[in-house]
């Protein structure tokens, strides 16, 4: 989610509120209509595939259905195409009026820069291509484990024999092409967010903590299981801006806060769904982290300015950001030996 708030031109044609409610009800519907079109094509073209087996003699396997991360976003394409229907419906104007004060506090961000949130994702980005170049031609079966994710992702065996660095690796490798593109997408949307709301120093101290505590997490109850990802540290913000939005309503847009708790509700909901090939621990773990950090950090007094911090708040995030470009070069110099 990216927040901006651009005061209107003084020659742009003004509409009345009911007007403008039934365009935004319009263009959701659309979506939602599109989503659901999408959704179902998928599903059903993995239905028919599975039909196939049993015409052919063969016994269909529906557990292989919740193993196609295709299968499932189709799923979720579907739901969250009804859900935009019925959010539409129940739309109202008053969804859309900001407090004076919201409008203010959002017109301060008009001239932030998306530093920290431009690195973060850039990083992530270099360190997949390295990856591909390093598993290509590498001879293995398509079904093994890559070999990058063996020698940089978070293996827990290896991380209790020593190997401490890659609960911080495997949050910077990624599985496949769609696993990176929508961890950038929501990297991109909850950073820019954190940037714009609060300060860059807490993006990247939640980034890293929150890779951190989503690996421990999953280190007590996967133990034998291999995590890669930037998931744990995406949830860490998002459990962060849940808490600022619940301590800052009156700064913020009027659903900020429920449009956060929906977020979280899907994003858990794809995790039971997708539970084979998602690590709901790592989600949980970063999504606590976050959330502890946000209570701790985000000034109860409203009054207080959380976009101002101290010299020790923006060392601490440097360092944080410094940790994870040295993670991100550390996993390049380890593949580039299978290059």
């Amino acid at each position: 989610m990216s927040l901006d708030y651009e005061k209107p031109e003084e020659n742009e044609p003004q509409i009345t509120p009911e007007e403008f409610l039934r365009d935004q009800k319009s263009s959701i519907r659309k979506r939602a209509f599109w989503a659901i079109g999408i959704g179902a094509f998928i599903v059903a073209a993995h239905l028919v595939w599975l039909t196939l087996f049993s015409v052919t003699g063969l016994k269909p396997d529906f557990s292989v259905l919740f193993r196609s991360i295709f299968f499932i976003l189709g799923l979720f394409a579907f739901a969250a195409g009804i859900w935009g229907i019925y959010y539409a419906k129940n739309l109202t104007i008053k969804d859309f009026i900001a407090s004076p004060e919201a409008v203010e506090y959002l017109e301060q961000a008009r001239h932030t820069k998306l530093y920290y949130t431009y690195i973060l994702v850039g990083l992530l980005v270099v360190v997949y291509l390295v990856q591909m170049a390093a598993d290509s031609g590498n001879g293995r079966d398509s079904e093994e484990l890559p070999l990058s994710i063996e020698l940089a992702g978070f293996v827990k065996p290896l991380f209790r024999q020593g190997e401490y660095w890659r609960i911080l690796t495997g949050g910077a490798l990624h599985g496949m092409i769609l696993h990176l593109y929508f961890n950038a997408q929501a990297l991109y949307g909850f950073g820019s967010s954190i940037e714009f709301l609060a300060n860059r120093a807490h993006l990247a101290i939640v980034f890293v903590l929150a890779i951190i505590g989503g690996g421990f997490l999953s280190l007590v109850f996967m133990p034998e299981t291999i995590s890669i990802g930037a998931s744990g540290g995406i949830m860490g913000l998002v459990g962060y801006l849940a808490i600022f939005g619940y301590r800052r309503k009156t700064q913020l847009p009027p659903d900020f806060l429920k449009s956060m708790l929906i977020n979280v509700g899907f994003i858990a909901a794809f995790g039971v769904i997708a539970y084979q090939i998602v690590d709901n621990f790592a989600h949980l773990g970063g999504l606590l982290t976050g959330a502890i950090y946000g209570f701790v950090q985000i000034p109860r007094d409203s009054t207080e300015n959380p976009r101002n911090v101290g010299t020790i708040a923006n060392i601490s995030g440097l360092i944080a950001l410094g940790i994870f470009i040295a993670t991100c070069i550390f996993s390049i110099l380890l593949l580039l030996r299978l290059i």
